[in-house]
């Protein structure tokens, strides 16, 4: 019992050891503390300069290649596109074979949207015979197509390359498909049937 007692007793003596200074133990007040005075940053100021069209290379127009126009596909005889015995249908070459067709800028539409153009290279009869075609171009790298078109009340089929931005791309392998094939293709804007 004594043991608790004196246990007990220095507890308390240490709880007062502890807690004195807290309670009864004025803090030292420094009178001389000085808060620093925080101003606001100046304004920016901000010089707008005037907006300008971006100088863009011009190109003479007189260097670049004439875009042909071709007569309505009507006129395209039908069913007449047969593989040559002694022409090779050669892979699609997708760089343009003159330097011209680098100079070419696309073009825009009233909407604001680029005219873009296609190689018609034949019309057929049968869609088999037309989708025959397109693959065989296909197969060649070419982006061939078909597509259905209603001419004269009569559904017939085109196969068509394209379509490319650029005309003299079109241009670059037109002779080499119209000796393959025995056709006379034409050039027509894209989404014109």
């Amino acid at each position: 019992m004594i043991s608790q007692r004196v246990v007990g007793f220095v507890v308390l003596i240490a709880i007062a050891v502890i807690f004195w200074p807290i309670v009864f133990v004025v803090p030292e007040t420094e009178e001389n503390v000085e808060l620093p005075v925080l101003e606001m940053p100046p304004r920016p100021q901000i010089v707008i300069s005037e907006r300008r069209e971006p100088d863009l290379q011009k190109v003479d127009p007189s260097s670049l290649p004439t875009i042909p126009t071709a007569p309505p596909s009507v006129e395209q005889p039908i069913d007449i596109a047969s593989p040559s015995v002694t022409e090779t249908l050669l892979p699609a070459d997708f760089k343009p074979s003159r330097q011209t067709a680098a100079l070419e800028r696309t073009e825009f539409d009233a909407q604001g949207l680029p005219i873009s153009w296609e190689l018609q290279v034949a019309t057929f009869s049968t869609q088999d015979r037309a989708e025959q075609i397109a693959s065989e171009l296909r197969n060649k790298g070419h982006k061939a197509y078909v597509s259905p078109v209603t001419i004269a009340g009569k559904r017939v089929y085109q196969v068509r390359i394209g379509p490319k931005m650029q005309v003299q791309r079109l241009l670059d392998v037109r002779s080499e498909i119209d000796a393959y094939y025995g056709v006379q293709s034409s050039i027509v804007r894209f989404g014109v049937q």
